[in-house]
């Protein structure tokens, strides 16, 4: 019931509100799975075009920036990747490593591109 400027609320509507408050807050630090950054910061894609590379597309931030540290991270990206897919069990070669062209597909605005490559089949 509205009274003057201000509503009354009962005891049961000022629970259900506070009990709403808490566990929408409660989502608020929802845990980031191993492959979290994954797969917001790279893609590995099978082109069209070409049937000898696949294309491993990553971002970088500052949390993986352009050096040796977040490229090893990186490349434990791409052996899940591979690994999910099942592809290159036994190996892979980076054919090409390098920045988007400005005219380049890149929906995702990723920053740079390798070229992969499945290594030799073990025994052959």
């Amino acid at each position: 019931m509205y009274v003057g400027k201000f509503a009354r609320v009962s005891l049961p509507e000022c629970a259900a509100l506070l009990l709403t408050v808490m566990l929408l807050s409660a989502c608020t630090d929802i845990h980031k799975s191993a492959d979290y950054e994954r797969h917001q910061y790279s893609q590995l894609v099978v082109p069209y075009d070409r049937t000898d590379v696949m294309y491993f597309d990553v971002t970088f931030n500052a949390e993986f920036p352009d050096d040796e540290a977040a490229e090893a991270t990186r490349m434990e990206w791409l052996k899940a990747w591979l690994g999910q897919r099942n592809m290159c069990a036994d190996s892979f070669e980076i054919v090409d490593r390098r920045p988007f062209d400005a005219m380049e597909n890149n929906p995702a605005h990723h920053d740079i591109r390798y070229e992969v490559k499945c290594g030799a089949e073990q025994g052959s």
